[in-house]
């Protein structure tokens, strides 16, 4: 069990979970405190695909990465999630095994609940239950978007979205632009956005040339941020019509 000295401190980035979300302080930390705190070291897992989805958490600090391996081998890279979002929620409050992969790429510091504990603790409070309902609803909404893009969209345009949605992320302003601040190379682009790693340096070293990102090892600092915008929605320029895909 999480000791109640470390509550308080950690319900700031728990209670950010939407798992958390519209309950008290007080109903935070009487939930905080019925976990335990995991770390987890890069390149160990909280979870493996195909796993018994026994356990569920929340990180407090550090990275990870969710990922899939596809029935022919190949891995896909289906998000990266950082301090106050949940690993394995929706699978564990429905009793489903892991769809994915759950590795760490930074030093991880997490809350961590068995499966019965949180839906214990859901028949006693109303609004968590209903918070968990919510997610399950909220993931397979995004899941149905992701599969849409990938059906429907240039690769061009899946690699801007990709990069906007780590900005939204991880952005943090610098005097260059924005620095999508966590490692991220080129072969990871390439999982995220279902294409190849040729594909993804062709489209960024253009990106480069053009004055739109700055790339550095494992790094991409986005200097003209709105011209993604418009590669992401796939606005036309004026004059111009919409691209088919």
């Amino acid at each position: 069990m999480v000791s109640m000295q470390h509550t308080a401190n950690l319900c700031e980035a728990v209670g950010r979970c939407a798992l958390f979300h519209d309950l008290s302080e007080e109903e935070c930390e009487r939930i905080t405190a019925a976990g335990r705190l995991y770390e987890t070291p890069p390149g160990s897992f909280f979870f493996h695909q195909g796993e018994e989805s026994t356990m569920l958490y929340v990180l407090v600090s550090g990275r990870a990465k969710l990922s899939q391996v596809t029935s022919d081998g190949h891995q896909v890279i289906v998000n990266y999630f950082g301090p106050g979002e949940g690993l394995g929620i929706v699978m564990a409050l429905n009793e489903l095994p892991y769809p994915l992969s759950a590795e760490a790429i930074e030093p991880c510091l997490a809350v961590g609940w068995r499966r019965e504990t949180m839906l214990d603790l859901m028949q006693h409070n109303a609004q968590l239950a209903l918070n968990g309902l919510n997610m399950v609803g909220r993931r397979f909404a995004q899941m149905q978007s992701r599969f849409q893009e990938l059906a429907t969209q240039r690769v061009e345009q899946r690699v801007a979205r990709a990069l906007m949605r780590l900005v939204r992320q991880f952005g943090r302003r610098t005097e260059e632009g924005v620095l999508i601040d966590m490692p991220l190379s080129r072969e990871d682009l390439a999982q995220m956005t279902g294409t190849n790693l040729y594909n993804v340096s062709r489209i960024l070293s253009k990106w480069e040339s053009d004055g739109l990102i700055a790339t550095g090892r494992k790094k991409i600092t986005l200097l003209k941020a709105h011209e993604l915008v418009v590669l992401a929605e796939d606005i036309p320029h004026p004059g111009q019509t919409p691209t088919k895909s």
